[in-house]
């Protein structure tokens, strides 16, 4: 990322020059002007991500680059520096879409801060405006090489996905404990991480990269720790390093023998969940060590995740990355889980269409990504996609910009509210990538429906 600070006093710009460590949270390039005019041609070429800036200044005050942003629909985001005496101007750069104002002298700890919200709307805005799509599984793909069982013939299709044809690379699994903020945008936008990957387990995030960039990330992240290398092809080793890399266990011949003379493992087909529980209590107290009790639940994860549809990521990471250290604690984790599915009545297609439409249209101004809509209805969101699809034809992504656009529509015609703040309420946080959408739609930009309506 590209951060542009701007102050007219040359020792101010020089101190929050030297201020932070920026790299440390993703700015690559950091440009500094004392020229507010500089400053705003610099900002018109679009490639900064970030700009820190005095509110008042001669010729063109803060306040002014704030303006020029919103009105060139740039994707600039602003933190205000203020004096105390210039608090109603800083109330108003809020206003206007300005992410935070520091009050001068600026300490290390507040531009810290700052700078934490300021990555976190970027990261948000990214993650909405991102088309909600059924994406390369990757917890799914990883259960499917350290589980015992294979996943069933089509599961995530991941034979033909293209990531998982990137594979051939050597890889390694990692772990951050106690991750913080800036350590985590780091980490996602690195370039040998892959979203799909990673994975967050309380305070921890964690999940496997090429190894080709675990050495740069060991420079730039303090506490993150890697495991052996590995190719995908070979899944025995894979599953062995995995189990010592998070569990501390050796697997041997041995385990996997006495795990495959288990019966509790119900077929995927039209699982009885409340003989599942019984059966998983009672091959479990069978198991004479931790080992085998780790594995054994592996196993089981994989044929929940696969077979009930009706799990999130972010539950099912959980019990892999943090409680299987554990296996009591797991054990009672993924019973309740079992008990849950069994009380919970199956929804038809038709219902579960009907309520995730019905949900969209009540709530158009929000994310509304897969995660969201899929705890809605109690389904995995690849699955939900997938259920969605098959059910009326069109991508879900497609009803919800549908919708948007409609809600759109009717608030020109109907509101005297400024486009952008239209494009806000119906969910697009940028204004540039919502007029895109909506030329596409309607053949003109939401000025000119806006006009035609009234004449």
């Amino acid at each position: 990322m590209k951060l542009l600070i701007v102050d007219d006093g040359h020792y101010i710009v020089e101190y929050l020059k030297h201020l932070l460590d920026w790299k440390k949270f993703g700015v690559q390039q950091v440009v500094t002007s004392t020229n507010s005019l500089e400053a705003r041609h610099l900002l018109s070429q679009n490639d900064v991500d970030i700009l820190i800036t005095d509110i008042r200044m001669p010729e063109v005050s803060g306040l002014d680059l704030l303006e020029h942003i919103s009105g060139q629909l740039l994707k600039t985001k602003v933190v205000f520096l203020s004096g105390y005496s210039q608090f109603d101007y800083a109330q108003k750069a809020i206003r206007l879409g300005a992410l935070d104002y520091l009050l001068k002298p600026v300490d290390k700890e507040d531009m810290e801060k700052a700078m934490q919200q300021v990555l976190k709307n970027i990261d948000e805005q990214q993650r909405k405006q991102q088309p909600v799509q059924a994406e390369f599984d990757g917890l799914g793909f990883l259960l499917s090489v350290i589980g015992g069982a294979a996943p069933a013939k089509g599961d995530n299709e991941f034979a033909a996905c293209d990531a998982v044809q990137q594979l051939k690379e050597r890889y390694c699994f990692f772990q951050l404990t106690d991750a913080k903020g800036s350590e985590e945008v780091t980490l996602r936008n690195h370039d040998c991480a892959s979203e799909g990957f990673i994975w967050t387990a309380g305070p921890s995030v964690t999940g496997l990269l090429r190894v080709s960039g675990a050495g740069p990330l060991a420079a730039e992240i303090e506490n993150i720790s890697f495991s052996e290398s590995f190719e995908f092809a070979d899944k025995n080793t894979v599953r062995h390093i995995f189990c010592r890399f998070y569990y501390r266990e050796e697997p041997d011949a041995g385990d996997c023998t006495l795990l495959q003379n288990c019966t509790a493992h119900p077929k995927r087909e039209n699982v009885d969940w409340e003989a599942a529980r019984k059966n998983i209590l009672r091959s479990y107290a069978k198991l004479q060590t931790r080992k085998q009790q780790i594995l054994y639940l592996l196993d089981f994860i994989q044929l929940l995740y696969f077979t009930s549809g009706r799990l999130q990521q972010s539950e099912v990471a959980g019990w892999i990355f943090k409680e299987l250290a554990e296996p009591d604690d797991a054990l009672e984790s993924v019973l309740l889980c079992v008990t849950r599915l069994e009380r919970s009545p199956k929804l038809t297609n038709s219902h579960i269409v009907r309520t995730i439409q019905a949900y969209i249209t009540g709530h158009i101004g929000d994310g509304l990504s897969l995660d969201d809509l899929g705890k809605i209805v109690h389904l995995h969101p690849v699955y939900l996609s997938k259920v969605y699809k098959q059910e009326t034809g069109e991508n879900l992504s497609g009803f919800i910009a549908a919708k948007r656009l409609e809600k759109a529509s009717q608030l020109l015609r109907e509101s005297n509210l400024h486009v952008i703040d239209i494009s806000q309420l119906v969910g697009y946080k940028k204004p540039q990538y919502f007029i895109k959408l909506f030329k596409e739609q309607y053949g003109i930009t939401p000025y000119q429906y806006r006009r035609q309506q009234i004449q």
